[in-house]
């Protein structure tokens, strides 16, 4: 055995007993395998070398998915035959612990790759994992955890490693938009791989071809995968991909919806997910917002960014935190408060540069609403003037004229920002207005804000700015 996992593997003689050294073998594997594919875990079972028990489980909890992996000893493909035949049903992987002789055992394998790939099963040696893990790129990670999940065939060390080679000059072939590279990955891809993860690989080759702006109709494939990508894609996209071209992140971006980004479950702040955020934040819609603040904003020194937390979309800077969701039932709990002063809702107002339509107030035991008619603003109303100049009156929700024609309704006593019955507003609209209005910021507090729509290299802007 060659290479770091035969070596890891060799040191199991240095053990007493069978047990430990039994042990030792199944913690190598393990520890390999999850190398290739952090997302799943491990199990360790008591038997070794048994004919139909396997030694170790795969299991991707967050999938519902699990794979059995049978450790064998003897490397002879006419071994393997004989027992993939008793476990054939569970697509299993069998994992030999040493590699075999290729030239004398050429037709024998070749046997065994047929009935490996007709069993959906996958076998494969130490070299091939290792193949699949020595490549320092964010494509053959996909390809290692796809591997995991639906190889299939024979795979030894040469295959794994021209299919790994194949994958990463594919990839740059995707974002160059060169179909011949592409066509070559995806074929040798698709020759190990189950179609569900062929599928998936394919995926995101087509996502990255189309980012650079290659047509879909022009994409090298057979598979022909059309529509808007599942959240699954989504999150593929987002741990695999670096680039911070803007226009990638808005051509990918076209048909995203809030509801596929919450989905991907908790998600702290990648680079990606703030740069596709930010490229389509005139496209994403929300219902509504709760913002929450800091009870010590000094403490908090990083600049704003997004993140997937609690199954809404976040935007977290000094001194605030803002949850966005598709449903308002989907917002977190609030923390009740008092409302604020009526002669702060009249400074937000004008910092905002917007019409009130609408204003709640509270003074002592009276509570006085007042609505604006027709075009009118509340701020000049007399009334409210009067309200205004008396002091300690509080509001308690206010509502203002968007830019869309709808009104954004702030509620100050939970720190939540909606629209009438079910309107909607994009992250565009409703962040500023929002966030500023329900704490009362200005530009000093809001200065710290780099969740912005980004500039192309010539100046070109492909969205405002989240924040004038």
């Amino acid at each position: 055995m060659n290479g770091s996992i035969g070596v890891a593997l060799s040191r199991a003689l240095d053990y007493n007993t069978p047990d430990s050294r039994i042990d030792y073998l199944k913690t190598t594997v393990s520890n390999f395998l999850h190398a290739g594919d952090p997302s799943m875990q491990v199990r360790k079972t008591e038997f070794f070398n048994h004919t139909f028990a396997p030694d170790l489980v795969l299991t991707w909890p967050k999938e519902g998915r699990e794979r059995l992996v049978f450790l064998r000893t003897n490397p002879d493909p006419r071994w393997l035959a004989s027992d993939l035949r008793a476990i054939s049903d569970s697509h299993p992987i069998i994992l030999t612990l040493d590699t075999w002789n290729q030239r004398r055992d050429e037709r024998p394998r070749l046997e065994l790759s047929e009935a490996a790939i007709e069993a959906s099963a996958l076998v494969t040696d130490p070299a091939a994992i290792e193949e699949l893990t020595a490549f320092e790129s964010p494509i053959t990670s996909v390809l290692s955890n796809a591997v995991m999940r639906g190889g299939l065939g024979v795979v030894d060390g040469d295959s794994a490693r021209a299919v790994a080679e194949s994958a990463v000059i594919g990839f740059d072939g995707a974002a160059s938009l060169e179909p011949e590279p592409i066509r070559a990955a995806l074929s040798r891809a698709e020759a190990i791989l189950n179609d569900e993860q062929a599928g998936r690989f394919s995926r995101l080759y087509q996502v990255v071809w189309e980012g650079h702006g290659g047509a879909v109709e022009n994409f090298p494939s057979a598979r022909n995968i059309v529509g808007p990508m599942t959240s699954r894609d989504l999150a593929l996209v987002l741990s695999t991909l670096d680039t911070d071209d803007i226009r990638f992140w808005r051509r990918i971006g076209h048909s995203l919806t809030l509801d596929q980004l919450t989905a991907l479950g908790e998600l702290q702040g990648p680079l990606a997910l703030g740069l596709l955020v930010e490229a389509n934040a005139d496209r994403l819609v929300a219902r509504g917002v709760r913002v929450f603040g800091s009870a010590d904003p000094a403490t908090e020194q990083d600049p704003a960014h997004w993140s997937i937390e609690r199954n809404c979309l976040v935007l977290r800077g000094i001194g605030w935190t803002a949850f966005f969701a598709p449903r308002s039932t989907d917002l977190p709990a609030y923390d009740s408060r008092r409302g604020i002063p009526v002669e702060s809702l009249v400074s937000a107002i004008r910092d905002l540069g917007v019409r009130m339509t609408e204003v709640k107030v509270k003074q002592n035991s009276f509570a006085i609403s007042i609505e604006a008619v027709g075009a009118a603003d509340v701020v000049d109303s007399p009334d409210f003037g009067q309200l205004a100049s008396r002091g300690g009156s509080i509001a308690n929700s206010a509502a203002i004229a968007m830019t869309s024609g709808r009104n954004l309704i702030a509620d100050f006593i939970t720190g939540t920002a909606t629209g009438h019955t079910n309107a909607t507003f994009t992250i565009r609209e409703l962040g500023p207005a929002a966030i500023k209005l329900l704490l009362q910021l200005g530009e000093r507090e809001t200065s710290d804000l780099t969740a912005r729509m980004r500039r192309e290299s010539n100046g070109e802007i492909v969205q405002p700015p989240l924040w004038e």
